[in-house]
């Protein structure tokens, strides 16, 4: 006969949230709200952003307690990365999820440490491959390939929405 095995490991997670639907005064204390839950679920925060009021790309619908349909094109987004144990998130994310400014959330698995790269994300990638191609050659070649590299042209939606479906299927 199997036990019943509890998974309780911990792991780093992320959470970014959207919250509409409130006055700009109040989001802060919507997103602290979100903050409580995941402190209360016994989980340590590593990092976080509070939210910023952010256009939407397109109209997201909610529907209310009465059954009607809000419509929101602009929210503001937060984001907080923690770590808890692993039979603890579900509760965790149906308790943010029914939180009622809470528009959307996406929740992940993700490290510890910093992966945030701005502005710089994709000059470095550029480096990165171009360093890669070249590493059959001499030093003297690889330090002259670094100097020619230009700047990469911003990555498209289609190109994100690729590198994002990769970094998910190895997950």
């Amino acid at each position: 006969m199997q036990e019943n095995i509890r998974d309780d490991r911990q792991k780093v997670y992320e959470v970014g949230y959207l919250i509409a639907g409130v006055p700009e005064e109040q989001v802060a204390a919507e997103a602290d709200k979100v903050r409580t839950l995941i402190t209360e679920a016994g989980a340590t925060v590593i990092a976080e952003e509070a939210p910023h009021h952010e256009q939407l790309a397109y109209a997201i619908s909610k529907k209310t307690v009465s059954g009607s349909y809000d419509k929101y094109e602009v929210a503001s987004f937060g984001w907080i990365k923690f770590e808890v144990g692993s039979d603890k998130i579900e509760a965790l994310k149906k308790a943010i999820e029914v939180v009622p400014s809470v528009l959307r959330l996406l929740l992940i698995t993700t490290t510890s440490e910093n992966t945030y790269l701005g502005k710089r994300a994709p000059v470095m990638a550029a480096a990165f491959v171009k360093q890669s191609s070249s590493n059959q050659g001499t030093v003297a070649e690889d330090s002259a390939a670094k100097k020619e590299v230009a700047p990469a042209a911003p990555a498209t939606i289609e190109e994100m929405d690729k590198s994002i479906d990769n970094m998910v299927k190895e997950a």
